[in-house]
């Protein structure tokens, strides 16, 4: 039973749900930014890399959190620390062994993008640590995120590769940065109650809920504008993936679209959309990389194959 239950924890503490996909994302956006950015080992290893980095994030700030979050009843049971069904030593030693596997496979992929992955997991851990808790310093709170858990990711998918125009991936880096900051000003709305408890002072707490509400309207028009001049006027990708992001969109979130007349809560709503973007976005960029591989590798070997007539 005791197994079962570390087993269990262990896998919570990861919070692999919530960063997947746009890891996936800011990743391939950042080596597709990149002037021969493709798919293959380099490119495995850097999504390696940077998911093991960001679960470092989400698990090293779980340790630390364990005693606020026992405060708060849903991020109790969802804090494996908290929940006591894993030791802050257990939580603490598993989170650092992630860290060291990020820095070993950042070590692989050139000296720019390990030394990018060392200021993520320097970050990472300086965000969480109580003595110093970046997390809790208003305005330097969601920069730190930004960069953290997509601006960093990005670079470090662009630096694998061979760099570009400035031009070329500025505005790539500022949508995923800008998204990601929006996310922490929202997750800080959506646990404000419970953040006020334990005596927390982050943007959302200090600016109070209307003047970060305005504070995210900023953001997203960054985002939005960002994304626009990345689709449009660099043409970062090929028309058809930003076709295929819409029509999964669409599909992944029909089931949230069923549910808000039932539903009157703002931020759950956006939660409900998030995630279905995301894999969206992710799957899209997935089909680009590896749809040119395919062409230029695969289906050649194939037609080698090819019976004659």
């Amino acid at each position: 039973m005791q197994i079962r239950r570390t087993i269990n924890g262990s896998i919570r503490l990861t919070r692999f749900k919530e960063y997947l996909a746009f890891v996936i994302v800011t990743s391939l956006l950042g080596a597709t930014a990149a002037s021969n950015g493709s798919f293959g080992w380099k490119l495995i290893g850097v999504l390696l890399a940077n998911w093991l980095a960001v679960a470092f994030a989400f698990m090293i700030n779980d340790v630390e959190d364990a005693e606020d979050d026992a405060l708060t009843p849903h991020k109790c049971q969802r804090n494996p620390v908290s929940a006591h069904d894993l030791s802050p030593f257990t939580a603490r030693l598993m989170s650092f062994g992630v860290a060291a596997g990020s820095a070993l496979v950042y070590s692989t992929l050139g000296k720019t993008t390990f030394l990018l992955g060392m200021i993520t997991l320097l970050i990472s851990f300086l965000y969480s640590w109580k003595p110093v808790r970046l997390k809790n310093i208003a305005f330097v709170d969601f920069f730190v995120h930004g960069f953290m858990l997509s601006g960093l990711q990005f670079l470090t998918g662009y630096f694998t590769f061979d760099p570009a125009p400035f031009m070329h991936w500025i505005f790539p880096f500022l949508f995923v940065f800008c998204i990601s900051c929006y996310g922490e000003m929202f997750n800080e709305m959506r646990d404000l109650d419970g953040d006020l408890k334990a005596g927390l002072k982050h943007t959302a707490a200090v600016l109070g809920p209307r003047v970060t509400a305005r504070l995210m309207g900023a953001v997203m028009v960054l985002a939005v504008i960002s994304g626009i001049i990345t689709a449009f006027v660099i043409r970062l990708v090929a028309f058809w993936v930003l076709w295929l992001v819409l029509v999964l969109s669409l599909i992944f979130i029909l089931p949230a679209v069923m549910r808000i007349r039932r539903n009157k809560n703002g931020i759950a709503l956006q939660e409900s959309f998030q995630k279905p973007l995301e894999c969206a976005a992710a799957i899209a960029l997935g089909s680009y990389f590896t749809w040119s591989w395919a062409v230029q590798h695969v289906l050649p070997w194939l037609a080698a194959f090819r019976l004659p007539t």
